[in-house]
């Protein structure tokens, strides 16, 4: 039995209403009964009568009310991890269920980092609507997240900073950073030997990277250092770097051609993580039940990026 079905059967069990158990997530996230009844489209009441009828079957209080607020109680912030689980595991056997056969159509709005875009999304782009004809991709590459459900997106691709804590996120691969330079530039510099010695070299960081003047080693050890250049752009730095302006450290799949072409060299690599354990994630909404055309999306990038990449 997998875990979502083990799920399922304790909230069966329980007797359990899945309608109940979102009204309960959205009170958390939005804070008050009135803002999770809009989100969800139902009266207050409706919201109010859902919760009790959850702590009423649980048989514990899960939500201390006050007049200006709602807070967890002990129980309720240990049971709300498990919710949002039990919530996902029913959308997913929905989704399985109720659109095994249905042909995903309409808009599928994404939103993606620039290099992960790029490298996993625009060149099998042709693959995805030639299988789903009837969708139309609006695909906008990033640096900075926009509001989620102003703008409407229906997913994120590789993205963390600035995703609600109600959406569901899911590990699309793994990643590791990696230390990097190109033969010219050490040549002419030298090889950084020890971390301390990136002190005395050109380094080029990202502006939004915070602090972006520190880089911490698996050892625990860590280097202050005067940044050489800043950019706002990870494909700015990847070409800085080719052009021999000085090292960066970037994540593997960015420079994984350059690495195994010659063009780019690893250094310091006795000093970094060589197992990938940085998640790259991929991240949707968590309506009452997925969208077909989402899942499709979700499905195939997963079948891409275990095609074409490396993920251990």
């Amino acid at each position: 039995m997998t875990i979502n079905e083990w799920l399922i059967m304790e909230c069966l069990a329980f007797m359990i209403n899945p309608i109940w158990l979102t009204s309960f997530i959205e009170v958390v996230n939005r804070s008050t009964m009135a803002e999770a009844a809009r989100q969800l489209k139902i009266t207050p009441a409706a919201v109010s009568k859902h919760v009790l009828s959850l702590e009423d079957a649980l048989g514990i209080q899960l939500l201390q009310r006050s007049t200006r607020r709602m807070d967890l109680t002990q129980e309720g912030i240990i049971y709300f991890e498990h919710a949002k689980r039990i919530v996902e595991a029913y959308q997913e056997a929905e989704a399985a269920v109720s659109h095994s056969k249905e042909e995903p159509s309409g808009m599928l709005k994404v939103v993606c980092g620039p290099q992960i875009g790029n490298l996993y999304v625009i060149p099998y782009i042709k693959e995805f609507l030639e299988r789903y004809p009837k969708i139309r991709l609006h695909l906008e590459l990033i640096q900075t997240m926009p509001d989620l459900e102003k703008e409407k997106v229906d997913v994120v691709v590789g993205l963390t900073t600035g995703i609600p804590v109600h959406w569901i996120q899911k590990t699309l691969m793994y990643s590791r950073w990696v230390f990097c330079a190109s033969p010219d530039y050490l040549k002419k510099h030298g090889v950084p030997k020890k971390p301390a010695d990136l002190m005395q070299h050109q380094v080029i960081t990202r502006i939004q990277r915070q602090p972006n003047n520190l880089i911490e080693f698996k050892s625990g050890e860590s280097v202050v250092f005067d940044p050489y250049l800043y950019f706002n752009d990870t494909r700015a730095i990847r070409r800085s770097v080719l052009h021999g302006l000085g090292v960066a450290q970037l994540h593997d799949y960015i420079i994984a051609d350059d690495l195994k072409e010659g063009r780019l060299v690893e250094i310091l690599a006795k000093y970094s993580e060589s197992k990938k354990t940085l998640p790259i994630h991929i991240s949707y909404f968590p309506a009452s039940h997925v969208h077909v055309k989402i899942r499709r999306f979700l499905d195939f990038m997963a079948e891409t990026v275990n095609k074409n990449y490396t993920m251990y």
